[in-house]
């Protein structure tokens, strides 16, 4: 058992609770393997999931932008009227911190870690001009979230649960899917960022499914009630529900982009 300071959870003891989930992954992903050994994955499939990534995590938040609208703001064109710039920024930021965290993903070894000055970089992406104040930089301030009683720890924490957050998700042992999980909600529950903490979560979960050969998962805001639910129940110490959803995510991803869904 590893020594945690809360809001700090570990997803190993979850295995038993999540077997199902895990056993669906793990067949999904043998077959996006086999699949993406023999050339059979088509570089446009990678860019749509790539697009819908974007799209989603920031409907989850609140944007107005459609699936074609991001599109357009990924392609570098201008979305129909009605848009706002926080908006565009958003899908624009999204969109190249993804590929950022693509390149680290292809480029460092697994025996590099993420750093806290990679979280920063990401969080830096993700909102990049839109808050130049916070962008970037821990807060300084309490927080509270809304629609939960959940609190966050101090920022005075950080210099602790940081590193911690870090470290847990280098270990070996647990399975790459519910770690990626572990590191979203770990990140999540600190609340590190006075604003965008859901898409860097969400954004580094992924990087850490890349690093294990996984291809990315998208939480889809239709999908937003559970996932928020999932939430909640996790900052009260349960985190089946969240583990369960976040895999499930996982193998809907795979099975979509190898064209099974």
């Amino acid at each position: 058992m590893h020594q945690l300071s809360e809001p700090l959870q570990t997803f190993d003891g979850l295995v038993d609770a999540v077997v199902p989930a895990l056993r669906n992954v793990e067949a999904a992903h043998a077959d996006y393997l086999a699949q993406r050994d023999a050339g059979r994955i088509h570089a446009n499939s990678v860019e749509a999931i790539r697009v819908e990534l974007t799209y989603h995590s920031n409907a989850i938040e609140g944007s107005t932008l459609s699936l074609r609208e991001t599109q357009l703001i990924i392609d570098g064109h201008a979305p129909t009227s009605g848009k706002t710039l926080r908006e565009i920024y958003e899908a624009r930021n999204h969109d190249r911190a993804l590929r950022m965290i693509e390149e680290w993903a292809q480029q460092r070894p697994l025996s590099v870690p993420l750093t806290e000055t990679d979280v920063l970089n990401v969080h830096g992406h993700v909102l990049a001009d839109i808050d130049p104040k916070f962008a970037g930089r821990f807060r300084t301030d309490r927080v509270l979230i809304k629609g939960t009683r959940f609190v966050p720890p101090g920022s005075q924490k950080f210099v602790e649960l940081i590193p911690r957050m870090l470290e847990l998700a280098t270990r070996t042992g647990i399975h790459p899917a519910l770690q990626a999980a572990e590191l979203h909600y770990n990140l999540v529950a600190i609340h590190p960022f006075v604003d965008g903490n859901g898409r860097t979560a969400r954004l580094l979960m992924n990087h850490h499914l890349l690093r294990h050969e996984y291809p990315h998962a998208v939480i889809e805001v239709n999908n937003r009630a559970e996932y928020l639910l999932a939430l909640e129940e996790a900052n009260g110490g349960r985190c089946e529900r969240f583990a369960a959803f976040i895999l499930q995510s996982v193998e809907r991803s795979i099975r979509r982009l190898i064209g099974e869904d």
